[in-house]
């Protein structure tokens, strides 16, 4: 500023600037219109005032996007109460399969970081940095919150030998215990090799195509244990055909059944869930990701939406602000630490 006025007092001595005298205080005027608020004939749309794409990189149907489904209705809700424009706010959840995810974590990085894009992201993240795979930094994406998680659990078949944890730690030091997962290079395999490497134990893993292919070996009685998602696991093991040696947690609801913590390796608490963030391209702006976070707590307070995922049965766990951003930290750190024996195992 102080600049501008000596160029202004050189000038009114010289008729012949009265022209760049007239050009420099018209932009002294836009930049002063500026400093109390954007012209009017600029001025944008406070957000949110238009519809939003929510990506997800999964068909219909499958568990990321039921967990969407079921947010964006009551998301789309409180943003309209702070909108502007709330006839014109609507939340459209697009599946775009592929990739192992790339394809949709890629229209979001691309995506204009105006708030109208978001969509899921996950520990597949967390692998694709690993695997080099991911076509940016991790940090460079706006993690907005966790949304949802499911934590790990090792069950047994009741036709196996195996009764209590300690038997599978007794067997393993005589030969490899053989261990049903689903999905080579999937969370339950990431899981699993987390698992052998902080522990040492001697497992085998048998990799099957999905889940319902491993339940159903263990209950035929082909492998004796397993690791896969409470979620996937819970009907099985409340009709007794699975029973539970280990949860993946610091705390049990299975009398008598130990948890990581109890054995020694709280740190693999975090990293072997199932998380489910909510993201969005790189540079979404601060204001954004608050109206977010505000209206998602105000969903999961929600009585309809809590009365929803009554039935539903979505293991949602909401994480936000600067406790989202710890959690975020703690689990690439795990994924870095671990870097050499993930390239070690994973898909080439």
């Amino acid at each position: 500023m102080m600049r501008m006025q000596k160029i202004l007092k050189k000038a009114r001595h010289h008729p012949r600037n009265v022209f760049l005298i007239s050009v420099l205080c018209g932009i002294g005027l836009v930049i002063g219109s500026w400093g109390g608020g954007i012209p009017l004939g600029y001025a944008a749309e406070a957000f949110p005032s238009g519809k939003i794409t929510w990506i997800v990189g999964f068909q219909p149907g499958g568990g990321e996007d039921i967990m969407a489904r079921g947010i964006a209705p009551y998301l789309e809700k409180y943003l309209k109460a702070v909108s502007p424009n709330p006839g014109k706010v609507a939340i459209l959840i697009k599946n775009l399969p592929g990739g192992g995810e790339v394809r949709a974590i890629n229209d979001i990085y691309h995506a204009k970081p105006d708030g109208y894009t978001i969509g899921n992201g996950g520990e597949r993240l967390h692998i694709l940095t690993m695997t080099g795979e991911l076509p940016f930094d991790f940090y460079e994406i706006s993690y907005i919150a966790r949304l949802a998680s499911s934590h790990k659990i090792l069950v047994a078949t009741k036709k196996s030998n195996f009764s209590i944890w300690d038997d599978v730690v007794k067997a393993s030091k005589s030969a490899p215990v053989k261990l049903a997962l689903s999905g080579f290079g999937g969370s339950n395999y990431i899981a699993f090799v987390f698992f052998v490497d902080t522990t040492g134990l001697a497992l085998k893993p048998v990799i099957f195509d999905g889940t319902a292919g491993a339940n159903s070996a263990l209950i035929r009685g082909d492998v004796p244990i397993s690791i896969n998602s409470e979620d996937s696991l819970k009907t099985l093991i409340d009709s007794n055909e699975l029973r539970p040696l280990l949860t993946f947690t610091d705390q049990t609801k299975f009398p008598g059944v130990p948890t990581i913590k109890e054995i020694g390796f709280p740190e693999l608490i975090e990293p072997v869930r199932s998380q489910r963030y909510l993201v969005g391209p790189p540079g979404l702006p601060g204001n954004i990701k608050r109206i977010y976070e505000d209206a998602l707590k105000k969903v999961f307070a929600d009585k309809e939406f809590l009365a929803w995922n009554q039935k539903a049965k979505v293991t949602y766990d909401p994480v936000f602000g600067s406790d989202f951003d710890n959690l975020i930290k703690t689990v690439q750190g795990f994924y870095k630490k671990k870097e050499k024996v993930l390239r070690e195992n994973l898909p080439k």
